[in-house]
């Protein structure tokens, strides 16, 4: 402690700064005793209950941990987007203590649940939380994608005529009808927040919703203590740092599920109780039906946000044709030896036609194997061993669903392309549709309805842009395609009307 107040005094100028303070008077001083733009410099750097603590201790330290840019500082810390105002509180300290500890929610952003809304296990839902400052709320809503049905339609690939594109114009768009969190200014009910179910608002655009939720804090399980047969959430293919139990025989009501301490509180989980109650049919307290528990989890930025050398990874949306639009995380990491993709390989005996321009035919451009790749149609860039691959052009691509459907669910890979770089290139399209793109080995991950019999097939990735790339299903002889989707382009909170 000496040694800290000796630093922190060094540029006053008094006695401490001179050195001539004995040291039984610097070992007498406090906190309190800094010049005030020093303290302030100090308590910059504590967490919100280190504030709380140090108000508690005298006037002074309790003057200099209310001011309230401080408070500023802590709430714009967990914001995409800076804010002008607390308003429509009138401090910051009021705007961040009405949410506390709930600001996580908007910090990362982006979420994705084990259920869907309706509680469907496969399809799960992606959802965009954001702070709405005219409302002093945090919200989050279903971000969902559907094919624009004016500009459905196929063509035939022109490098191979037994192919079929499907043309992909997605729409996405958040669905503000039916928001998945709703957290108002004051609603926190009295006595610990950490294991509180806290309600959330029923009232939609003027109307009350005749379903209840609550959200709740989780409980991350410590790694040593995971184990192959626990049923966690997110799952382990994904990067991230925490996740917590995903079943409960008590829908998890027992304490066991819920921090006790902040320090076993989860930041980057959460989770939701829904259900709907019908009044008037036994008694004054009603009937409860249908109750369900949704958990969340998140992603670390870094995992998805494009760089120069990782210029594919991101937040993606894809054409799952009968099975409508599905969102997919796609990872791009260090190139690794192969393995083969990480299942069964299915390998179709099927014979293709040669294309029309006379080289290999796509069958002939696959793997023969697992992790083993057959005659490919290579450029002079692959066959020289000197060449280096084009920036951003290195390493493995790993797509995994963030949403699912009946046959591949969600937090299941859907295809992966081992090496992007000259080892897995098969060929530079000349075709016009795709002219200039990489065309990649991947394998495309199938599974029968319910996630049965899942397998590996050889395919193609076709590498457009860093915001499009297309997936040549060989065995079914169709195209189709994935656009990157820009989460911050929903973060922005419209004014309601009449607001000036």
């Amino acid at each position: 402690m000496d040694t800290i107040l000796r630093v922190l005094w060094s540029s006053w100028p008094s006695e401490v700064a001179k050195g001539n303070m004995p040291p039984n008077q610097l070992a007498m001083l406090s906190l309190s005793d800094l010049p005030g733009e020093i303290i302030h410099q100090v308590l910059a750097y504590l967490d919100p209950l280190a504030l709380v603590q140090l108000s508690q201790t005298c006037r002074t330290l309790r003057s200099h941990a209310e001011n309230d840019l401080l408070w500023a500082r802590l709430v714009q810390g967990n914001l995409p987007l800076p804010e002008a105002s607390p308003s429509p509180c009138s401090s910051w300290k009021e705007l961040y203590t009405s949410h506390y500890p709930y600001w996580f929610l908007p910090r990362y952003k982006i979420w994705f649940a084990d259920k869907s809304h309706t509680g469907n296990q496969l399809t799960g839902q992606l959802i965009v939380a954001r702070y709405d400052h005219w409302r002093g709320c945090i919200e989050a809503y279903r971000l969902v994608a559907e094919q624009d049905q004016g500009n459905h339609t196929f063509v035939f690939w022109e490098w191979n005529r037994n192919v079929v594109i499907h043309v992909f114009n997605p729409e996405v768009q958040l669905w503000l009808d039916d928001p998945i969190v709703q957290l108002d200014l004051g609603i926190h009910e009295s006595g610990s927040r950490l294991r509180k179910e806290i309600p959330m608002r029923r009232e939609v655009n003027g109307r009350l919703n005749a379903i209840h939720s609550r959200i709740f804090l989780s409980r991350a399980i410590p790694a040593p203590l995971q184990n192959p047969s626990m049923a966690l959430w997110p799952p382990k293919i994904l990067p991230v740092a925490q996740r917590v139990r995903n079943d409960s025989p008590t829908a998890f009501r027992d304490d066991a599920h819920k921090p006790s301490r902040l320090d076993e509180v989860s930041d980057t989980t959460f989770r939701i109780r829904k259900w709907m109650e019908f009044r008037g049919m036994a008694g004054p307290l009603g009937v409860r039906m249908g109750e369900d528990v949704m958990t969340f989890g998140t992603l670390p930025a870094e995992c998805y946000t494009p760089t120069e050398e990782k210029p594919y990874q991101g937040i993606w949306v894809g054409d799952y044709a009968g099975h409508g639009c599905e969102f997919l995380l796609i990872i791009q990491r260090d190139v690794i030896e192969s393995t083969g993709p990480p299942g069964p390989i299915r390998i179709s005996e099927a014979a293709e036609p040669a294309p029309p321009n006379g080289g290999a035919s796509a069958g002939e451009a696959e793997h023969t194997g697992a992790g083993d790749a057959g005659q490919a149609e290579h450029t002079g860039e692959n066959n020289d061993a000197e060449a280096v691959d084009p920036v951003g052009c290195q390493g493995r691509l790993e797509a995994i669903k963030l949403t699912g459907d009946p046959n591949v669910p969600r937090g299941e890979y859907t295809w992966i392309a081992e090496d992007i770089g000259r080892r897995g290139l098969i060929r530079i399209a000349e075709e016009e549709r795709f002219e200039g793109a990489r065309i990649v080995k991947s394998w495309g991950h199938i599974a029968a309805r319910g996630f049965r019999d899942d397998s590996y097939i050889p395919s193609q990735l076709i590498m457009i842009s860093h915001d499009s790339l297309a997936q040549y299903w060989v065995e079914f002889g169709h195209i189709s395609f994935f656009s990157r989707v820009n989460i911050g382009d929903y973060l922005d909170v419209e004014a309601p009307e009449g607001s000036t």
